[in-house]
């Protein structure tokens, strides 16, 4: 058989997910799949990649130079909005604006990602966009399945025979095309400076049998699959090879339960510290140099449930990962009526109890000036069946965590972002007008109180940090950051270029609710 060598553009327009981050400077397993899947089926395809910031910095050319090749691909979807400084994941508008100019002129138009599966919502009660609106706009493809599984079958026997709808039932085709994929790390803006690598080693909720919470994707995904620990050491292999130092154990959705038998078959399944020991020596010894391994999900139900078993658990990521890392952990609501009606994780005295085991093992200062693991915690404003009651307990389950002495690396608090797709899109669901003054109120206690007051507990004045990336400066103002989950953003009064390297700096004082100001000490990179 004679192959179709495809020419294949990548725009990514990024992702964020319960379950998955892919906003610079993460890269996420869309990109690396679907070259994979490409590369595997024939070596000489060509795949290039671009970014939706690179992308929309020079629209006009790139939409020219987007009609020469066979298929172009946007990958999308924001799920779990939040504040970025990396980059501006695209938005509905643009997406249907460039579907309509490029499809008369490109072969195939995809759009793969969390926008083709379950849309792409806006925040305060305003409309969604659910799927058939990128449909109408002319994307010939939406891949609603997993996109190894519609790409490689694409590229192996053309769009006739690609099913676009199928779902992976293990992980032997992933393990191939993570592989392959690698390479195209190097394509990327962020690659040889603070690139976080993102890797999947389950998929789905092990809540699924209830239905998860109220608000939740990964429910929807069905019964939880895993990955074995050598094929996820052997993907990191590839991708050190190629450069890769900084990764994240951040595709799933508590990664305590990685291993874990019970997994796919009972609600609560208890951790198995073995199986994480397993996985987190196996990446170990694949980069044995690399500078960052964080996690990211951790559900504070199985800590209460299993806390004997999930400390364990615990004590191996902290012996075996960086320092720096952040377990987050979704309490959403402190409201036990709205948490009911939800069908929301956990109590606040579990989610109390959780915080407390994570301080415990976690609060240890490591190399680069860290905690080693803190709690950082979620609440969602806007589920249905909040009332006034549930901010003054939201505010009250905080300051508890203040009174006790607690470190959390940060609070997020959003407004809730209903997609057709889930359970609450059913529910009457937003903040309702009577209580937007108490929303607002209860973010910005968090802001201007808790938050500076935990910055002062995480990063005290002469706090030496090191190894931070310069993302962003204005007015005189550099923030840095250093690379992995939740990165603590650092203030200094410079004027320098993007990309420098501060190997270490000084802590001053805190600058806002979400920075520290900081003093260099030394720095690399700005030679000529």
């Amino acid at each position: 058989m004679v192959l179709k060598e495809w020419r294949v553009l990548i725009v990514d327009g990024y992702n964020d997910e319960p379950g998955g981050l892919g906003v610079p400077p993460y890269i996420d397993v869309y990109p690396r799949y679907i070259a994979g899947s490409f590369w595997l089926a024939n070596k000489h395809n060509r795949v290039d990649y671009v970014t939706v910031d690179v992308f929309r910095s020079s629209p006009r050319v790139w939409l020219k130079r987007a009609a020469r090749y066979d298929v172009v691909v946007f990958i999308a979807g924001v799920v779990v909005p939040g504040r970025y400084i990396g980059g501006r994941p695209a938005e509905a508008r643009e997406l249907i604006e460039w579907a309509r100019i490029l499809s008369p002129s490109v072969p195939l138009l995809v759009l793969a990602g969390p926008a083709a599966r379950w849309g792409m919502g806006l925040q305060g009660g305003r409309p969604a966009y659910p799927p058939s609106e990128f449909k109408k706009a002319m994307f010939h493809v939406l891949v609603t399945g997993d996109v190894e599984e519609y790409f490689y079958n694409l590229a192996l026997y053309g769009p006739e025979k690609a099913e676009p709808w199928r779902v992976r039932r293990d992980y032997s085709l992933v393990d191939k095309v993570a592989v392959r994929g690698a390479r195209i790390i190097r394509m990327h803006p962020n690659y040889g400076r603070n690139l976080v690598v993102e890797l999947e080693t389950y998929r789905g909720c092990a809540r699924w049998v209830s239905g998860g919470c109220s608000f939740c994707v990964e429910p929807l995904r069905g019964r939880p699959i895993q990955r074995d620990p050598r094929a996820i050491a052997e993907e990191v292999r590839a991708l050190y090879l190629m450069g890769a130092r900084n990764f994240r154990l951040g595709r799933q959705a508590d990664i305590l339960v990685y291993g874990s038998r019970g997994l796919g078959e009972e609600e609560w399944p208890k951790p198995d510290p073995e199986a994480l020991r397993r996985l987190f020596v196996g990446i170990r010894s694949a980069a044995p140099t690399l500078e960052v391994l964080h996690i990211d999900n951790v559900n504070p139900g199985t800590i209460a449930r299993h806390p004997a078993e999930s400390l364990e658990a615990l004590k191996v990521i902290v012996e075996h990962h960086t320092p720096g890392d952040v377990a987050a952990m979704g309490l959403e609501s402190a409201d036990p009526r709205v948490a009911k009606l939800n069908n929301l994780n956990t109590s606040p005295e579990e989610a109390l109890k959780a915080v407390e085991v994570v301080n415990r093992v976690g609060a240890r200062r490591g190399w680069n000036g860290l905690p080693h693991l803190l709690p950082g915690l979620n609440f969602i404003l806007g589920l249905p069946g909040e009332t006034a009651e549930t901010y003054r307990l939201n505010r009250e389950f905080l300051e508890e965590v203040l009174r006790r002495g607690y470190m959390v690396r940060r609070v997020n608090v959003r407004r809730l972002l209903p997609l057709p797709a889930t359970r609450v899109w059913r529910m009457k669901h937003g903040v309702p007008r009577r209580l937007e003054a108490k929303a607002r109120s209860f973010t910005r206690w968090v802001r201007e109180h808790f938050d500076v007051e935990m910055l002062r507990r995480v990063a005290p004045p002469g706090t030496r940090l090191r190894r931070l990336w310069v993302e962003d400066c204005s007015g005189g103002v550099c923030y840095a950051r250093q690379p992995g989950s939740y990165p603590l953003t650092v203030a200094v009064r410079a004027r320098l270029p993007r990309g420098v390297l501060l190997e270490e700096v000084v802590v001053t004082g805190v600058k806002s609710g979400r920075s520290v100001e900081a003093e260099v000490v030394e720095a690399r990179g700005l030679e000529g």
